[in-house]
Order: structure tokens, then C-alpha cells, then sequence
């Protein structure tokens, strides 16, 4: 039930005055007009405990008709040889279960499958693979981020050499405006940003003397605000960050640990680049393209629309890959880790470009905290553009662990139990309860591969 209650296709009372009101509720949604019935139809065709089952017994075909092939080629070869014949079970119908299509997952299952010769499982609760990075063409044909603007940035010349293995990429640097006092201007704060913001002609130099003016100099830099207002002063503090980051997290900044914040720069110079990394690019052909390609090895399976437990005792395997919550993983034993959800809403407009940037911050006068015109990021040409509106959550699919001391504790004791389940390797931001960009999870999952491929 899990998805449907999820995707908010059906609802769940637990009373009969409960089940009186959703029934009411549901008969007056039940319009063409709320597009309830046609997300119902479109979600039923990719899922039914029929094709799940279906998919479960191809796979198990497939891996029984290998083991008979391996039998009887060994048994040939030793009747060939007049020996007794080296008879081998297969006990597992896979040797790896990967828990995540995303790119944790899809990066160690694409290593065990080309370079250990590993039968590789990945199995995804959603009805993509992709993890969070999925993008697809809209109904108007505009290519979108479902869940947000990715946008891939590293230092790494390893990362980026083994994702360049999947796809070809569009040269890309991101920028972003921050809407503040009515007027548009760069985020990260840079030269510009305070001339434009109060009227000046400062350089460079000028404007590093600014700064020190309006900066606190802190002893100690504990949390997000020390960061901001030590550097900053107040006042660019409360128009850029304060209320972004009350939206984004739900908490103050003084309540936020320092490397929230410190991942943004303030700069005395012109440069009005979002990140400043080596490599800055978008694969050429959308992520989606990028991970069928990395997931395309006969060794490996997919099972979309699966939940892990459901099928690791129908289809026995190894070891497993774990990229989900740590704290889901161990039945919640030591109560629920603290997430950040978004809700998006995506819009298409009946024009070329929408607004003068990739993305513009709303530091203070919406609920949203940003929007995304996507056209940018990927550099389709198209009559119509497509834009998202971000709303920051408590609750929903866990996006953003909260960097709080209390909850670096509550994850060691999660921690403590992942090092000492065997045969279970915990990768990725979910399962290791940090905040990675893209890259750092693809360094990761190689780290964690090479430490697999030991005993693989």
C-alpha cells in the first residue's frame, strides 16, 4: 500500500466516521479537472503484483537457466577428462542486491557487474532509476528535473574521467539572483551584488574593506549564523540567509550547524559563477540517459517499483548494497532521523525563457524558496519552458539530513549497528546520514566498491 498512499492515489481511514470523509472528500476530487483518475490510470500501468511477480519469476529463470549452463559445462569438461566431476551449487541467485537506483547504487552495481563479474540485483521503490537525479521530457516536451535542479559540479578528475564513461557532456556554470529589497541580484554575494544592492562603485579592494566593516569577528564559529555574520555582518545576514534558511530547514541558523552555511562564499571580485569546481558540466543527453547506460551490463537486473523487502527472500542473494535510510533499515530502533522534504510545482509556459536566471532565491517574500527554469540547465531549444517552484517540508521523501550535534548522535548509534551487520555495505546521503553533492556520492560508491572488490 506503501506507494499509493505515498503518491496520494488512495486514502486510509482507520474509523467509519474516518472512512465516511474520505470517501466525500475522494467522490468530490474525483473531476477531470483534478487529474486524480488519469495519475491513478498512469500508475497502475507501470505497477500490479502480477508484472512484479512476473519480473521476479524472469529473474529467477534467467539465473536457474546460468546455473544449469555453468552444471553442465563443468560436468562435461570433467567426463572429458575422466575425473569426478567438481559438482557446484549456486545458492544465491544473485551475489549483490543493490538497494537504490540512484547513483550510489547504480555506481557500485555498474563496477561489481563490469569489473568483478558479479550477478548485480538493483531493485527501486520508485518507478524510475535515477534516484533524485531523474529527468525526463514533460508533456510539452521540455526535458525536467523531477525532483529539483541537479546540476553537476566536482574537483574530482576520477569522478568526473568514470562518469564521462556514460555520457557526453554540455560545458555548464551555474548562476543564481537572489530576489531582495525588489531588485535581482548574484548569489553567492559578490562585488556586484553590493554595488547593485546600495547604489555604490565599489572595487574590489573597497569592497573588502566593506565587508570587514560590517563583519562580527566571532572567537568561536559553532553555527550557520557565526558563519554569515562573522563574515558579513548582520544586516546582509537577515537579507540573504535568515529567512532561507528558516524555510530550507525549518530551523534558525543559530540553531544549524556552520557547514550549512560555510559551502557558500562571499566574494570581493566579479565572479558571479554559483561553484567555482574544475569540472562544471550536465550530461549531454539528461542524467536519466546517463544511468541507463551505466545500468546497461547483461550482469545486471532492475526491479522498479519494488521494495527490497518484498523480493530478498523470493530472490536470495550474497551481500547487499544498502543506499536508503539507515534508520528505516533497523525498524526505526533508535527512533526516526530527522529529514527535509520538498514539495515541487512544475509549470510550463507558453514563452521561450521565463525569467533572466537558472534559478532565483526567494530569501523572504514566498513560501518557496527558489524556482528553476530548466531550459538553462540543459540547453534544449524550445518554443515553451518549463520552471519548478520549491517548497520546503518537514515530512515527504527524506531529501536533506538536518546537520544538528543531537542528530550526529542518534545516526552513531545507527552507525554502530551498520558496522556490525555483515554482508550489508552502507552507501550513499540516506544511508550514511550526510550531505553529499552528486559527485561526492559517486566518490564514494567507488571508495565503497574498491573495499567490496577485496573479498568480491
Amino acid at each position: 500500500m506503501r506507494p499509493y498512499g505515498e503518491s496520494k492515489l488512495v486514502r486510509i481511514a482507520d474509523t467509519v466516521a474516518d472512512f465516511v470523509a474520505a470517501a466525500e472528500q475522494a467522490m468530490q476530487e474525483d473531476t477531470a479537472t483534478s487529474g486524480w483518475l488519469s495519475r491513478v490510470d498512469a500508475f497502475l500501468e507501470q505497477i500490479s503484483w502480477d508484472r512484479t511477480w512476473a519480473a521476479m519469476m524472469k529473474l529467477l529463470d534467467s539465473a536457474i537457466a546460468t546455473r544449469d549452463l555453468e552444471d553442465k559445462a563443468n560436468l562435461n569438461g570433467a567426463i572429458a577428462g575422466k575425473q569426478a566431476p567438481n559438482v557446484i551449487t549456486r545458492e544465491f541467485v544473485f551475489d549483490y542486491l543493490i538497494v537504490g537506483a540512484g547513483f550510489s547504487g547504480s555506481v557500485i552495481a555498474e563496477r561489481l557487474a563490469r569489473e568483478s563479474g558479479k550477478k548485480v540485483l538493483v531493485v527501486d521503490k520508485r518507478n524510475h532509476i535515477g534516484g533524485n537525479a531523474y529527468d525526463h521530457y514533460d508533456e510539452n516536451g521540455v526535458l525536467v528535473h523531477k525532483y529539483g535542479p541537479h546540476i553537476f559540479h566536482t574537483n574530482s578528475r576520477e569522478v568526473f574521467e568514470y562518469l564521462s564513461r556514460f555520457t557526453k557532456w554540455r560545458a555548464y556554470e551555474h548562476r543564481v539572483l537572489a530576489s531582495v529589497d525588489g531588485q535581482l541580484v548574484p548569489i553567492p554575494i559578490n562585488l556586484d551584488t553590493i554595488n547593485k544592492l546600495y547604489g555604490m562603485n565599489l572595487n574590489s579592494f573597497e569592497a573588502e574593506e566593506f565587508f570587514k566593516s560590517l563583519a562580527e569577528p566571532k572567537e568561536y564559529i559553532q553555527t550557520s549564523e557565526d558563519v554569515v555574520i562573522s563574515k558579513v555582518g548582520r544586516v546582509l545576514y537577515e537579507k540573504f540567509f535568515k529567512n532561507y534558511t528558516r524555510k530550507q530547514w525549518g530551523l534558525d541558523p543559530s540553531e544549524l550547524d556552520k557547514s550549512v552555511i560555510a559551502r557558500i562564499p562571499t566574494r570581493t571580485n566579479r565572479d558571479d559563477r554559483y561553484f567555482t569546481d574544475t569540472y562544471q558540466a550536465m550530461p549531454l543527453h539528461g542524467f536519466t540517459k546517463m544511468f541507463e547506460n551505466m545500468l546497461n551490463h547483461p550482469n545486471i537486473k532492475v526491479m522498479l517499483n519494488t521494495d527490497y523487502r518484498e523480493i530478498e527472500k523470493a530472490i536470495p542473494c550474497r551481500e547487499m548494497v544498502y543506499s536508503g535510510p539507515v534508520d528505516e533499515f533497523f525498524e526505526y530502533r533508535y527512533g526516526k532521523l530527522p529529514y527535509r522534504s520538498l514539495d515541487f510545482k512544475h509549470e510550463t509556459h507558453n514563452t521561450e525563457v521565463f525569467q533572466s536566471a537558472p534559478v532565483i532565491n526567494y530569501p523572504n517574500e514566498h513560501l518557496y524558496t527558489r524556482v528553476t527554469e530548466f531550459k538553462y540547465l540543459t540547453g534544449q531549444e524550445h518554443s515553451k519552458t518549463s520552471i519548478v517552484y520549491e517548497f520546503p517540508k518537514a515530512e515527504g521523501d527524506p531529501y536533506y539530513p538536518v546537520p544538528r550535534p543531537e542528530n550526529q548522535e542518534v545516526y552513531k548509534k545507527y552507525k554502530a549497528l551498520a558496522d556490525a551487520t555483515p554482508g550489508i555495505h552502507f552507501v550513499g546521503r540516506l544511508a550514511t546520514y550526510k550531505y553529499y553533492n552528486m559527485d561526492q556520492c559517486v566518490a564514494q560508491a567507488l571508495a565503497t566498491y574498491k573495499q567490496i572488490a577485496v573479498t568480491a
